[in-house]
């Protein structure tokens, strides 16, 4: 789809430190997500502990005088994913704007709970290659939505082209 995004929010069921680096290394956004009450700083998140690795790493293309995000790109690319992730939480937990932040996912669930409700169907009973048909089924029914909405230009709030 080739989406443009700044950010990404996810509830705290997605905090880990591989899907914090997944996010902000492939999809190139910073990674929005929950973390417990009692999370702390992790230490080899810290930009010291950033540099010692990638200076250890010299030999195959580290450079501790490269851009952070350079460093970041290089760790994660070098079997050190969980470290850059380490960063990133880090940086959220840092951050004194992370919970205006994290409070837009509201928005998009009360979407996703309309979007649930409208393309719903009920399956009880139904092994398992019925499943892959209401899979398939809700996805295109949703898809029908969409450029319908879109079609029409539907500017009501619960509209999906809003959202694209």
């Amino acid at each position: 789809m080739n989406a443009d995004l700044e950010l990404y929010s996810a509830d705290g069921g997605y905090d880990s430190f591989c899907d914090h680096s997944d996010i902000w290394y492939h999809l190139d956004a910073k990674p929005i997500i929950s973390y417990a009450s009692n999370a702390v700083i992790n230490q080899e998140g810290e930009e010291e502990r950033i540099n010692h690795w990638v200076n250890k790493k010299w030999r195959i293309g580290g450079d501790v005088h490269a851009p952070m995000v350079n460093k970041l790109k290089f760790l994660y690319e070098n079997e050190r994913k969980e470290q850059v992730g380490m960063y990133l939480r880090n940086q959220n937990i840092r951050d004194e704007s992370f919970d205006d932040r994290y409070k837009k996912r509201a928005e998009c669930e009360k979407i996703h709970g309309h979007i649930k409700g409208t393309v719903k169907f009920d399956i009880r009973r139904v092994r398992n290659e019925g499943r892959k048909l209401y899979s398939l089924l809700s996805f295109i029914v949703y898809q029908m939505l969409v450029l319908t909405e879109m079609q029409n230009k539907v500017g009501n709030k619960n509209s999906f082209g809003r959202y694209f």
